[in-house]
């Protein structure tokens, strides 16, 4: 592991997979930490939760409290039961942390990077509490920067949280230069998947009942992460708040309208932006093709080596429509209509404006 100190290097190149939740991201994420060139974050935003991209100006401590503190709210859907796959501090031997209620950036960005993410998370802190006031971006590159430091000769970053797709336009804001990738699935399958994570829930449960009050967890500029309301919605909610929320699980209507909305209000901060469509389903089925156009499109190209470690975690899973009714099947397809409807209308222009001269 290197030293984080303050030493001037590069300027990494950005790079940000957008997507809903449940749509395969956590396996992008996956085979990009493979690549040599690539610092692969991951759900580095969405831990940060309620503080991830405000205020726009601040200084090192602060930003790198959002960072460093945890959140008893956020604890309850991010820990090794509530989310054992993804949450990786739970697999970490005699963690300096509690695993249950830990630093956000230590849920899973580190443990991605390092196999010693305590010892990471000290190295950042020294190093992010002394700088000065600035731009959020600034202190997010500074981040990026310093974690490339530590681990070694990584040319770009590219960040990766469930349902980053809410934040398109916010994240455009803060990374204007970043390479874009949207990562789609089938609707009804990820809806479905969606039901029975303890985030997903939680985030349907705010935007059906806080919807009404005016605070609307998909708006553009408001959206959770960046709303100056929902840190105070965060404290009040607590823990047994929260676990009462993500005890139930959604309708499929319910969920399937969540999907929808959080897509076409995702697309459209996406704005005239080109990003490359990825599809799950095109992963599964031709993973090295998909792989090499994906390395190529954040210009950190496609060493064989990275393709022949990697075209094997690509695995089609049975579609989880399968388990339901007919009537059941209907409901949800109906209720993802619109999302896919948006999502092919998005993609036919993204194709057209690729083949014109």
């Amino acid at each position: 592991m290197m030293p984080c100190g303050d030493h001037a290097a590069p300027a990494l190149r950005g790079g940000l997979i957008l997507g809903s939740a449940r749509c395969g991201s956590t396996l992008v994420s996956q085979i990009l930490n493979a690549h040599p060139a690539v610092l692969s974050v991951s759900e580095l935003f969405a831990a940060a939760g309620h503080n991830a991209f405000r205020p726009g100006h601040l200084d090192g401590a602060r930003f790198w409290a959002h960072m460093a503190t945890p959140s008893r709210a956020m604890s309850q859907v991010a820990n090794p039961d509530a989310a054992p796959s993804e949450f990786l501090y739970g697999r970490v031997p005699q963690p300096a942390h509690d695993p249950w209620n830990c630093p956000p950036i230590l849920a899973v960005a580190l443990p991605h990077l390092s196999e010693n993410p305590d010892a990471m998370f000290d190295m950042l802190a020294e190093h992010m509490r002394r700088r000065p006031a600035a731009p959020l971006a600034a202190h997010y590159d500074a981040l990026f920067q310093a974690m490339a430091r530590q681990v070694g000769g990584r040319e770009i970053w590219v960040e990766r949280s469930g349902g980053s797709l809410v934040a398109s336009a916010t994240l455009r804001e803060i990374f204007p230069d970043a390479a874009l990738v949207l990562l789609t699935r089938n609707g009804p399958d990820t809806a479905l998947s969606m039901r029975d994570y303890p985030a997903a829930r939680l985030a349907i449960w705010c935007w059906r009942r806080l919807g009404p009050m005016g605070l609307d967890l998909l708006h553009p500029r408001r959206h959770f992460g960046r709303g100056a309301a929902w840190p105070l919605i965060a404290a009040i909610s607590g823990r047994s708040g929260v676990r009462r929320i993500v005890a139930r699980r959604p309708g499929l209507a319910e969920i399937g309208a969540f999907w929808s909305a959080l897509t076409i209000r995702g697309l459209q901060g996406l704005g005239n932006a080109r990003p490359m469509i990825l599809r799950y389903e095109d992963l599964c089925r031709d993973p090295r093709i998909w792989i090499e156009r994906l390395g190529a499109h954040l210009q950190a190209g496609a060493p064989a080596a990275w393709l022949d470690r990697t075209v094997g975690l690509p695995q089609p899973r049975p579609s989880r429509l399968a388990a339901l009714s007919s009537a059941e099947r209907d409901e949800i397809e109906h209720a993802c209509a619109p999302g896919e409807a948006a999502l092919a209308a998005y993609a036919a222009g993204v194709d057209a404006a690729a083949t014109r001269p």
